[in-house]
């Protein structure tokens, strides 16, 4: 299992591209689905903030489409960079304690898919 370089990579077009968003929400479906059944407490303190922080990005980018609002759009880019940092720091907590993630793979995976429309 690898992780991607720790440079953060550049901003997304906002609203997000149907690709990217579908993404994050795949994404976020595999870290709600491994949150909810995983009884070890490092792996549910690992996830819980990172799917709390794409959650954040969906709803941001809801709210943004909604309003058209500058406010809005600079708290999205940086909900996304927040988030990608999140994403980084989870990938290397499951590369250092699989054991402890049932879905591992399926984590990781997700997360570089998002990671890799920011290269």
């Amino acid at each position: 299992m690898s992780t991607p370089s720790t440079a953060l990579p550049a901003s997304p077009a906002i609203p997000l591209s149907a690709d990217l968003r579908a993404a994050y929400q795949d994404l976020y479906d595999k870290l709600e689905a491994e949150y909810q059944t995983n009884p070890d407490a490092t792996a549910r303190e690992a996830i819980g903030p990172v799917r709390d922080n794409v959650e954040d990005v969906l709803t941001k980018d809801d709210l943004y489409k909604f309003n058209a609002d500058t406010a809005l759009f600079s708290a999205l880019l940086q909900q996304i960079d927040d988030t990608n940092t999140g994403l980084k720091t989870l990938q290397s907590q499951i590369a250092a304690t699989a054991s402890h993630f049932k879905t591992a793979d399926s984590i990781v995976a997700a997360a570089s898919k998002v990671l890799s429309f920011f290269v």
